[in-house]
């Protein structure tokens, strides 16, 4: 990368040092101008924008506000601050593609582009769920993991270590935890036959997620190390120590920044600009080889409202059109409704598509935005599901994905604020067939016909069932 690890580090340590509101007012700020500057409007009429000039004036806003505001360490209260030479370095030497997994299983992930053909890499998998015991675990990640729509698999954590004591979070039980459960995901993925594949974990705090790299048994060179910066332009020594450790480690990178509409970023333009800044701060300072941006309501609980869908969707657009970035965006991951749900396939239909015709893989899993304690919070049909539809859409033009979206919004749109809740893997899956059971299968069939009705032909791949 153009700047090296140790000089990110150094220039935390030195640059200027600032109240920590004063630099959220800075965005707040920097964000209204530029938004005005740049003449930005939300169109609420296209949830999936089609102009590509207004897509590249949110990029040059988000470079602009990068520029001038920079990164906010929260360990030592001071902004590192990159020129417009050292940005338009990084991007240059930034890889524009990407190969993951091992041997037959094998991911390579290239740079898309807005209403491109080539087919996103597809992360599914249940992120960050809660599992009730090893086994659940372990049959969960492998029914995911047979589908050959789906590259990579997130896993999550079981609440039992060794179905005994109690993983709790910040303790050193949770570095056990997460150390078990990656090689739980290492067998998993190996008994559904594709032991190559990557697989995915992030823990709650660095020294878990360091803890989590082996070769042998835990996350490889060919997985990668997650990281994510703090909403909104923030990063902490400890998701650093990710960084410096895959550096060293010699591991690729997948980085992540999510800007928050209602936050700091103001108006639903100013979360595109601040989504945009968060990618060139992935680059640059988590030294990410996989970006990821997105944005999230502040109030509502779904990654598929319509002002989440443009602000996702012209964010990734801005920054395909204008960079060889490898990118995933965040769109469809995180539904309100729960499993089991037609509002659920549709919510997260919605952000899919919306993503992949704007240039933008699917990294994130999938599972209902709030999962709590509830074990068992999913299904491999919605792992399926995301493949699916993402690969189903790459070919599809932003102006027919827009039609399908506004369709699919009347759909759930009225119901965000009270989705409803769905229900667990048990309630769900015929665990003795390996399949979902009749009547969550007949409703995942009928979704595939309306579909079909709107002229969107999922394909279907070979999988568990």
């Amino acid at each position: 990368m153009a700047i090296p690890i140790f000089e990110v580090l150094e220039r935390a340590r030195e640059g200027e040092r600032v109240e920590e509101k004063t630099f959220d007012m800075r965005i707040f700020r920097t964000a209204e101008r530029l938004r005005k500057e740049y003449s930005l409007k939300y169109d609420p009429g296209n949830p999936v924008p089609t102009d590509d000039v207004m897509a590249d004036r949110v990029y040059q806003a988000g470079v602009q506000l990068y520029e001038e505001v920079g990164t906010y360490c929260v360990d030592t209260g001071r902004v590192l601050r990159f020129t417009r030479s050292e940005i338009e370095e990084a991007l240059a030497e930034a890889p524009s593609e990407l190969v993951l997994g091992a041997g037959s299983d094998k991911a390579r992930l290239v740079h898309l582009s807005c209403d491109g053909t080539q087919e996103p890499g597809i992360f599914g998998g249940i992120q960050t769920a809660v599992f009730s015991s090893e086994a659940m675990a372990s049959r969960i990640i492998s029914e995911c993991a047979r589908d050959k729509c789906i590259d990579g698999v997130w896993g999550g954590v079981v609440t039992r270590v060794d179905d005994t004591y109690d993983m709790v979070a910040g303790t050193p039980a949770e570095i056990y935890g997460y150390r078990k459960n990656i090689e739980l995901m290492r067998k998993a993925v190996a008994a559904a036959g594709r032991p190559g594949m990557v697989v995915v974990n992030n823990g709650p705090r660095s020294i878990a997620t360091i803890a989590m790299v082996d070769e042998e048994r835990g996350l490889r060179r060919t997985d990668g190390m997650p990281t994510s910066g703090v909403s909104e332009l923030k990063v902490n020594y400890d998701d650093l120590d990710r960084v410096i450790y895959a550096l060293a480690a010699g591991l690729p990178i997948h980085g992540a920044h999510i800007s928050i509409m209602g936050g700091f970023s103001g108006s639903l333009e100013g979360a595109a600009i601040v989504a945009v800044s968060g990618a060139l701060q992935v680059l640059l300072v988590n030294h990410a080889d996989l970006v990821g941006l997105g944005t999230v309501p502040f109030q509502l609980k779904s990654r598929g409202t319509r002002e989440g869908l443009w602000v996702g969707s012209i964010a990734v657009q801005a920054v395909a059109r204008n960079t060889h970035l490898v990118l995933s965006g965040a769109n469809g991951d995180h539904p309100a409704a729960g499993p089991g749900t037609k509002q659920y396939l549709y919510e997260a239909a919605a952000g899919f598509i919306s993503n992949t015709v704007s240039g933008g893989h699917q990294w994130g899993g999938t599972r209902k935005f709030v999962i709590g304690r509830t074990p068992d919070y999913g299904t491999p049909l919605e792992s399926r599901w995301m493949g699916q539809v993402c690969k189903s859409a790459a070919g599809m033009t932003r102006a027919k994905a827009n039609e399908i979206c506004k369709y699919l919004l009347s759909k759930y749109e009225d119901k965000l604020k009270d989705p409803p809740a769905g229900w667990t893997y048990h309630e769900l899956w015929d665990m003795e067939k390996g399949r979902p059971k009749p009547e969550y299968e007949r409703l995942y069939r009928e979704v595939l016909e309306e579909f079909a009705g709107l002229g969107f032909n999922i394909r279907q791949w070979e999988g568990a069932w």
